[in-house]
């Protein structure tokens, strides 16, 4: 009679587990019970990442050791078959990250075509809400019951006149119900100028406008000024862009037309403290191009001390990683058959689509 196979130890079973591609990982969740906790956990530690959708091939990019003195990226591709739908069009699109879901929006020509999605798993989950004129502005939650979180989204129905914008009506939806919910108030009195470029923590929705961040609460459903910012545009077309830092804090960077200087703020753990603001880093680099209007968006997020930034390349319009630390200003092309693109700050995770 054979012997019993011997088991790996199990701190080598996970150091094999955790090098393989996260796509992989997913897949062996169901083998055991062990493995499935090893990679729950892998998930969890996970950094963020850029999602890139683009002509002729859509991507997740991680970044492989941002604080070394090379850093690289690493490219997944993520099959058609995965994506939400077929005619989903990279230049209409936006893409909007609510923690390890992402709410997809093709808003353009007549249409409106809008789904819940998580690459990872390859789950999507299109929204038939049966209204054509209604825009999406983004993902939220509201927590009820054992942390049950009740998906929403913020947007508002295209009834107005033109040039009588009062008459857009804003309203949520709620993604498990299919119901419409109105909210009293003329869009002229909230949609100021930033409130597409909104960013989502612990459910809510935070956008800059004017010298405060603004917010919207899912569980009440109210607008309302957030905190004050700790700087100012000098010039018209500085920029100001807004992401979450370290899961449970804002950083904002500031970029000057000008000079092309970055200095680059976070505040401390968003909660009901007061907000502090700390300047991390100032980055005098002129490497960077100008993030004023770029024609795709800008993405960016900080690791460490490490600027991460996805754009278009001034000259050539192509799509770039700009990784900077200091007076390391690393450019990398994504791809060089790729013109236009929609992307976003990303990190995996194994939340199941609502």
């Amino acid at each position: 009679m054979a012997p019993p196979p011997k088991q790996l130890p199990c701190e080598l079973e996970e150091e094999i587990l955790v090098r393989l591609p996260l796509r992989s990982l997913v897949r062996l969740r169901t083998v055991c019970q062990r493995w499935n906790a090893l990679v729950e956990n892998h998930f969890s530690r996970c950094r963020p990442g850029f999602l890139f959708l683009g002509s002729p091939k859509n991507y997740s990019i991680d970044i492989i050791n941002p604080n070394s003195i090379d850093p690289t990226i690493q490219l997944h591709e993520l099959p058609y078959s995965d994506m939400p739908y077929p005619e989903l069009h990279y230049r209409r699109t936006t893409i909007k990250a609510c923690d390890e879901l992402l709410l997809c929006n093709d808003d353009g020509y007549g249409r409106v075509l809008s789904a819940l999605w998580n690459p990872w798993l390859g789950q999507f989950k299109q929204i038939k809400n049966g209204v054509e004129k209604f825009h999406y502005i983004g993902l939220g939650y509201e927590v009820t019951g054992r942390n049950n979180k009740v998906y929403k989204i913020l947007g508002y129905f295209d009834d107005a006149v033109p040039g009588r914008e009062a008459y857009r009506r804003v309203a949520i939806y709620e993604c498990a119900s299919h119901v419409f919910k109105h909210i009293d108030l003329p869009i002229s009195k909230w949609l100021m100028s930033g409130a597409r470029r909104n960013v989502s923590l612990n459910g809510n929705l935070y956008w800059v406008s004017n010298k405060y961040i603004r917010s919207f609460d899912f569980a009440v459903d109210t607008f309302q000024p957030f905190c004050l910012l700790p700087c100012h545009k000098e010039k018209r077309r500085d920029e100001l862009l807004l992401q979450v830092f370290k899961e449970d804090r804002f950083s904002l960077l500031k970029q000057s037309y000008v000079t092309r200087k970055i200095d680059i703020w976070v505040t401390n753990k968003i909660g009901k403290k007061e907000v502090v603001w700390t300047k991390l880093m100032t980055l005098p680099t002129t490497n960077i191009p100008r993030l004023f209007e770029q024609h795709y968006g800008t993405s960016y997020f900080v690791y460490d001390k490490t600027l991460l930034v996805c754009c278009c390349e001034n000259s050539t319009s192509l799509p770039c990683i700009y990784i900077v630390r200091e007076d390391l200003c690393k450019q990398i092309y994504i791809d060089s058959g790729i013109f236009r693109c929609c992307h976003c700050v990303y990190t995996p995770g194994l939340i199941q689509v609502p």
